[in-house]
């Protein structure tokens, strides 16, 4: 038993966590009547809240987080480039994008229809950025994600652009702030689960494929089929999480690059550590946006984004440091 708790202590920590999170979640709201005694007292409203907002939300955050970081950790295993990310690759402003036409010549439609234009300009889009990237062969590994948001931001100023034409950018400003409370329906979100099934699977692939072209051709990998398939887990859990809950940054960012330096860069082994550390991560964020100003929350997008940003600008600042001491060396 002892070797058991010392072999497994970080997932042990993070997994009691995550519990701990998720009950917290469900109990705090707007709403004080939902207790733990207006629960076992059988109260219609308390139970009507926790069914259909509380524990729902909670699902949302878990699949959102868990799919933006296995999504971040695809990208950074075919790119072999430990800051590449849907949100520095355009991944997240294409879909955006994607989401923007089906409104103006769709209007409202189903968010299962919204979820295919939004994945088809994302996979578009991604296919695109790697392809280049891959055909530079840039060798500073901080060049790609700056590469990626001048790239993401040119797909967004279109996007602007397209939206102040047609009178809807009220409509994407609204949809565009990340935000778990802006929806009462997270029904689009539970399309993430099939991806994530689909990460589990080509686990081991994906950490082959991220030892380079030759190594995973001579291993007998069909290695253009693996990244394909890896993009478009990347595409369509962006475009899923983008339509239901908005942007989420940094997530896909940041988490794999903290998960691989806590678990190594075993896929296979760290992939369910690092599902659980992302709905962790996130569910904190959610958790302070909405006990900040009580009753009354803030949008998760800009916790994340004040959290992140830091978090990415250390990881940034190290990978140069590290580039010009090897240079010095």
């Amino acid at each position: 038993m002892k070797e058991f708790f010392k072999d497994n202590w970080k997932r042990i920590i993070i997994i009691v966590l995550f519990f701990g999170l998720c009950i917290t979640s469900v109990m705090i709201g707007s709403l004080s009547g939902v207790t733990p005694s207006a629960l076992i007292s059988r109260d219609e409203t308390a139970w009507d809240v926790l069914l259909y907002s509380r524990i729902p939300r909670t699902i949302a955050i878990i699949l959102s987080a868990a799919g933006l970081s296995v999504a971040g950790l695809i990208m950074q295993a075919i790119s072999r480039n430990k800051f590449m990310s849907p949100s520095t690759s355009g991944t997240t402003d294409a879909a955006a994008f994607g989401l923007l036409l089906s409104f103006i010549f769709l209007s409202s439609q189903p968010g299962i229809i919204q979820t295919i234009f939004a994945f088809v300009f994302a996979l578009g889009s991604t296919l695109l950025f790697t392809s280049v990237i891959n055909r530079l062969k840039i060798r500073e590994a901080v060049y790609v994600p700056l590469l990626g948001m001048m790239y993401g931001g040119l797909i967004s100023a279109v996007t602007i652009a397209v939206a102040y034409r047609f009178e809807v950018m009220q409509m994407m400003s609204a949809i565009g702030m990340g935000s778990f409370a802006r929806l009462g329906n997270f029904t689009v979100v539970y399309i993430v689960a099939a991806p994530l099934f689909l990460s589990v699977i080509y686990a081991s692939k994906f950490s082959i494929i991220g030892m380079g072209e030759d190594f995973a051709k001579n291993l007998g990998l069909h290695y253009n089929r693996v990244v394909f398939i890896g993009l478009v887990i990347v595409a369509l859990i962006s475009a899923a999480t983008y339509v239901s809950v908005g942007h989420l940054p940094f997530i896909g960012l940041i988490i794999p690059n903290m998960a691989t330096s806590f678990y190594g860069d075993n896929i296979k082994k760290s992939i369910f550590d690092l599902m659980i550390f992302g709905a962790d991560f996130v569910l904190v964020c959610d958790i302070f946006s909405r006990l900040i100003i009580h009753p009354y929350e803030i949008s998760v997008s800009l916790t994340i984004s004040l959290v992140g940003g830091i978090i990415f600008m250390i990881y940034l600042w190290r990978g140069i440091n590290g580039n010009k001491s090897r240079k010095t060396a």
